[in-house]
């Protein structure tokens, strides 16, 4: 063990606008739509903790396992375009999430687990952030694709990635001081599960950050975007509700760390303008209809709803308009005997 885990912020409120509206310009002509990870746009299913899964148990790591609401090969452009769309969400939003990361983190850490880590976009962020460069760094995801990606691009960045399901961990128990979930928790059909199966790897004292959207509580944009595109966001939550997922976890994350034991559960929301990350255009991975494509093409959305919501995104970045997204980060703690 060692201290601190984190190396002191580098900015004030703004800090990290400029890098992640930098990242957006690179990559974000790259863009060709996708459901998935991260996406805060509206729309939800039943009020359970427990999502209907279509096929049975589903054990969803997120990114992600074939037989949940997320798989990356399903996406509009397959695996190439999630994994550009991956590395665009991390440079639009990561700043602020490890803002509330960094202070709600143990002091000492010898160990972070970054669950559900897909292609290593936000592993190698948290990499730079740590403080002391022994803290060993670990990523967890079920799909070898996004691994194999994740290990290419930091093959000597001081990350170890480790295939594995994220409700059957391979890895010692009390073994980590602070555990990352990102984006996860909205795919998995039984997140109390994960949650426990999380809180047993983490030492007495150390952290579960769960990171997560509630398409009830998505933002707010002038014009009004989720009016105006409201049947399309529907039908993404009714199909990922289908999957097993469930798109206002964000708000049942605190009861569902609390049935897996942790203590000192807490919510802190956080929240990011598209003039900070270069405009309206530079929010289609979140926002733009085009990523349900695949929807229409599986039955889930008529052609005409997404040609009328894809004429409305197009009118909304033709205007600049004002969007605000709000994302939540749930932490909790695994008590001290």
């Amino acid at each position: 063990m060692h201290r601190p885990v984190v190396r002191p912020d580098r900015g004030g409120p703004g800090a990290g606008h400029g890098v992640a509206a930098a990242g957006v310009a690179r990559c974000g002509r790259a863009f060709r739509g996708a459901r998935g990870a991260g996406d805060p746009a509206p729309q939800g299913r039943p009020a359970d903790d427990r999502a209907p899964a279509r096929r049975g148990r589903s054990t969803v790591i997120g990114p992600a396992h074939p037989g949940g609401s997320y798989r990356p090969q399903a996406e509009l452009g397959g695996v190439p375009a999630e994994v550009r769309r991956l590395e665009i969400q991390a440079e639009l939003s990561w700043a602020h999430e490890w803002r509330v990361v960094r202070d709600t983190a143990p002091a000492v850490a010898g160990a972070v687990l970054d669950a559900g880590c897909g292609t290593g976009a936000v592993t190698r962020r948290l990499r730079t952030e740590l403080a002391d460069p022994r803290t060993r760094l670990v990523g967890l995801d079920a799909d070898e694709r996004l691994l194999a990606v994740a290990r290419a691009e930091a093959p000597a960045a001081g990350i170890d990635y480790v295939a594995g399901d994220l409700t059957e961990p391979p890895l010692p128990a009390r073994s980590f001081d602070l555990v990352l979930a990102r984006y996860v928790f909205q795919h998995l059909a039984d997140p109390v599960g994960a949650a426990r199966a999380l809180a047993a790897l983490l030492r007495p004292g150390g952290t579960l950050a769960v990171i997560d959207v509630d398409a009830g509580l998505w933002g707010c944009a002038d014009p009004d975007l989720s009016a105006l595109c409201a049947d399309a966001y529907r039908a993404l939550g009714t199909a990922q509700a289908a999957d097993g997922g469930d798109r206002l976890v964000a708000r049942r994350l605190p009861r569902i760390l609390r049935r897996a034991g942790l203590t000192e559960v807490g919510v802190r929301p956080f929240a990011y303008t598209g003039d900070e990350v270069g405009g309206a255009a530079a929010l289609a991975p979140q926002l733009s209809p085009e990523r349900l494509l695949p929807l229409v093409e599986r039955g889930a959305l008529g052609l005409g709803t997404y040609a009328r919501a894809m004429a409305a995104w197009e009118r909304f970045v033709a205007a600049d308009g004002f969007t605000l997204i709000l994302g939540f980060a749930v932490v909790g703690r695994v008590p001290v005997p």
